[in-house]
């Protein structure tokens, strides 16, 4: 089996692996696992660490067997790690042990050409199975087997296809990516002998299917395969893969008395930039793996793949800006609905990227997706700490925690360490809560918000009025602000709305909240605002947002 642990300890001896991990527990259990199949195994907490340990070894000429990262780091991320080393070693074998198992991390990972994507927690037999396809698959860079024919198959490499791709004297191609269906719980229940016998006659019957064409098969994986094929039409792909899909469906070996059948499933996709990604799409949305089929990537999967592209550029935006320190705090003054004097600053988030300036609704979706809004948030506080003394002083500054960073049991200690290395008394910071009476209606966040509460932080919330509306959970919370729902004033300047807009400033003031209007932008808004109760408000008449930086 590939997963066969005695099998992986061969050549143990000579081999080294780099961990790049700063979850210092898990990256010592992981290293008493890789013991057994590696003599060396060193261990870097952060992505520069690891980047200079990569270094020093290939200056030495004794480059690292192996390099497992996960790709949430401190100080370098681990997409950029992977893309630094990249840059010097297209040879240096990279597994992603991660959290996130997000289609366009994973994208990321066929780009740059990592041997295997490990999601969190590890999952032993998958990563047996990963070790096995480096070790057979990716020999030591100085080794004369690097591009020696697949055993099993006898057909060409991952890197010779990659090769090949980059090339630039290749013309564009036709690239059919063959998956064979549940081959993995062949290998796992049936055996490696047997599923390579398997393996060997079906690869032998895809290629006597396809000699008229005059193309090319890899083997790009341990259940996958690519056939390339020059000037031909996406029709001609079409028949061939139909004409492998039915031929595959039938066909079965038997090896004492054990019945091995599979089916295939293939993606199809023409041309040269991004042919591998494409043609993974392709794949993933054939609508049959059970009895295969195949799916030709489109002009519809174009329009996606353009949207993943963008989605990539704002990634690698975010990993900048945190490896550049380019997460800005701006901040928006909230004033007194009587004195108009500063009531208290809303801190805003922006990234400076490339001489320009991004706010959360460029890229705070896709760090959601991407795992990144808890290293985002943890920069806002920071900097916004550090730049409290300039303002006001003794005005609440207020910085905004949705239900993923609320989540983060370990969230605390970082602001009282940050409040406290700056001298902010935790009565002057205020937390937004998003979407408050929502949210906290899950027990643990709502326990979490109390935490903050109990060590003296203030808590507001926001869109009140509208949807959500929970008294009691608003009783047992008593937040210290509360932001009205902006359409709460849009809809209307109205005798009715001015009289509930007083019943709930009563209401909230008997609670000991305080009550903030948003998005006001006229003074006759402002003038009908002053006799409800109203405390606070915010909006294009408060003032412009704007920076704080050191020398002010």
């Amino acid at each position: 089996m590939p997963n066969d642990i005695q099998k992986l300890k061969i050549g143990s001896e000579s081999r080294s692996v780099l961990v790049v991990e700063d979850d210092n527990e898990l990256a010592h259990s992981l290293v008493r696992i890789l013991n057994v199949f590696f003599k060396e195994c060193v261990i870097a907490s952060d992505g520069d660490k690891a980047y200079s340990l990569f270094i020093e070894r290939e200056e030495k000429n004794e480059p690292f067997t192996l390099i497992i990262t996960d790709l949430e780091l401190p100080k370098m991320g681990g997409l950029r790690l992977i893309k630094q080393i990249r840059a010097r070693s297209d040879k240096q074998p990279i597994l992603i042990l991660s959290a996130h198992d997000e289609a366009e991390y994973m994208a990321e990972a066929i780009r740059l050409d990592v041997e295997a994507y490990l999601i969190k927690p590890l999952d032993m037999p998958k990563l047996f199975e990963s070790l096995d396809k480096i070790f057979t698959y990716h020999p030591k860079n100085d080794s004369p087997l690097l591009f020696e024919n697949d055993p099993v198959t006898g057909w060409k490499s991952f890197q010779e296809l990659a090769d090949r791709i980059h090339t630039v004297e290749s013309p564009p191609f036709t690239l059919l990516r063959i998956r064979v269906n549940h081959l993995n719980n062949i290998f796992k229940f049936v055996g490696e002998l047997f599923a390579n016998e398997y393996i060997t006659e079906l690869s032998a019957l895809l290629q006597n299917m396809t000699l008229d064409a005059q193309g090319e098969f890899y083997r790009i994986g341990n259940d996958e395969f690519c056939f390339v094929i020059e000037d031909k039409a996406i029709e001609f792909a079409t028949t061939i893969a139909s004409n492998m899909i039915s031929v595959a469906r039938y066909f079965h070996t038997s090896e004492k008395g054990i019945i091995l059948n599979s089916s295939i499933s293939i993606g199809i996709a023409y041309g040269k930039e991004h042919i591998l990604l494409n043609s993974k799409l392709a794949l993933e949305n054939v609508e049959d793996h059970i009895g295969g089929g195949y799916n030709v990537y489109t002009l519809d999967d174009q329009d996606e793949n353009s949207a993943f592209i963008k989605s990539h550029e704002i990634l690698k935006m975010i990993f900048d800006a945190l490896y550049e320190k380019n997460i800005v705090p701006f901040f928006v003054p909230i004033r007194d609905t009587r004195s108009n004097n500063i009531f208290a600053y809303e801190s805003v988030v922006k990234i400076r990227y490339k001489n320009q300036l991004y706010g959360s609704e460029t890229f705070r979706s896709i760090a959601i997706d991407m795992g990144q809004i808890g290293m985002i948030t943890r920069w806002m506080i920071r900097h916004t700490f550090e730049l409290s003394h300039i303002l006001v002083p003794q005005k609440p500054i207020v910085v905004a925690l949705s239900a993923i960073e609320l989540s983060d049991e370990s969230l605390l200690s970082y602001i009282e360490f940050w409040a406290k290395r700056n001298q902010i008394n935790s009565s002057h910071l205020c937390f937004h809560i998003i979407d408050g009476l929502k949210i906290l209606k899950n027990a643990t966040l709502f326990d979490h918000v109390k935490i903050l509460q109990k060590n003296g932080f203030k808590i507001m919330i926001s869109h009140f009025g509208i949807g959500e509306f929970d008294l009691l959970l608003l009783l047992s919370l008593r937040p210290d602000f509360i932001k009205l729902h902006p359409d709460l004033i849009a809809k209307g300047r109205s005798s009715d709305m001015h009289f509930i807009l007083s019943k709930i400033v009563e209401i909230s003031h008997k609670i000991g909240s305080q009550i903030i209007a948003t998005g006001i932008n006229e003074t006759a808004e402002l003038e009908w605002l002053k006799d409800t109760g109203i405390d606070a408000y915010n909006g294009s008449l408060s003032g412009d947002i704007f920076e704080v930086n050191h020398a002010k």
